[in-house]
């Protein structure tokens, strides 16, 4: 069994499976293609891998719109015109969702429709072999459903006897996070502050995210580490947003921050407070294909 479901920005959905939008078959589904970079010596034969960058990925269905009568037929063509339009496709961040199902599992990604849906042919109240393209930005197919970790205080406080020196003006929080995707993924990380210097590290890769000062308390210090997303802000009290870019530690880029597939042990640093922050980190597993 497979099924393709399209979710537009109006939550308008189109759904290729059975009728009327019979489902043929579809392409690019596999891994994606890469732009290969490579270098080559003097006298060198052939060449030297030095990396690569996945290329966006391109979706090739071939449907069958069933109906019952010749106006029928096209009435539902025009329905689904409708859904497909690029103009519900994007918006801002905001873009629209192509679901994959088979009888393995659920994939997502972000997806514009990219031409097709040309009336070639008709045979009775049927259009067989309609093609129709979708360009997806990403690489990947994800989860369907986000994980989530939330930090909590390990609560041990101080034994007798300890060693010095102890740090009385930092709290250390720690979590594993389990990536059970096939590739490194970036993270959504939101922390309510309690007057912190906010600091996060993946022990796993030894990446950090670190802030340059205090974040007032009552404020909420969201980070997305997403390289086509990236974002820092604080919001306050009053929900007044403001861009924390500058604040964040040069020393630490933002989009270096990701979880390998695999365990990752992340610990928090609340730098200078003594309450418990609230710390969550969330992110989408990622796939070569499906």
């Amino acid at each position: 069994m497979q099924k393709l479901t399209y979710i537009n920005l109006n939550n308008e959905q189109a759904v290729f499976c059975g009728a009327p939008y019979v489902l043929g078959k579809i392409g690019g589904l596999g891994l994606p293609q890469l732009e290969v970079h490579s270098i080559r010596g003097a006298y060198q034969q052939g060449e030297s891998y030095a990396g690569c960058r996945r290329l966006k990925r391109m979706l090739s269905v071939t449907l069958h719109i069933m109906a019952d009568t010749r106006a029928q037929l096209y009435q539902r063509r025009m329905a689904l015109l409708s859904i497909l339009s690029p103009d519900k496709a994007a918006s801002g961040d905001m873009r629209a969702v192509l679901i994959y199902e088979n009888d393995y599992g659920r994939y997502m990604t972000y997806a514009m429709p990219d031409g097709g849906l040309d009336a070639q042919s008709r045979m009775l109240d049927t259009q067989p072999n309609v093609k129709l393209n979708f360009r997806c930005e990403s690489p990947y197919w994800y989860a369907v459903n986000q994980s989530t970790v939330a930090f909590a205080d390990a609560g041990e406080g101080f034994t007798l006897p300890f060693s010095f020196p102890v740090d009385f003006g930092r709290r250390d929080y720690f979590k594993n996070a389990n990536n059970l995707g096939q590739v490194s993924v970036p993270v959504l990380i939101t922390i309510v502050c309690k007057g912190e210097i906010p600091r996060l590290i993946n022990l796993t890769t030894g990446k950090e995210i670190a802030m340059a000062s205090a974040v007032p308390e009552g404020n909420t210090l969201v980070l997305n580490t997403d390289p086509a997303r990236l974002d820092a802000r604080i919001i306050d009290a009053e929900g007044v947003v403001t861009g924390a870019f500058g604040k964040l530690s040069l020393s630490t880029p933002l989009a270096d921050f990701t979880l390998r597939p695999g365990l990752n042990e992340l610990r928090y640093e609340a730098g200078g407070a003594s309450a418990q922050s609230e710390i969550t980190v969330a992110w989408h597993a990622a796939y070569e294909g499906v």
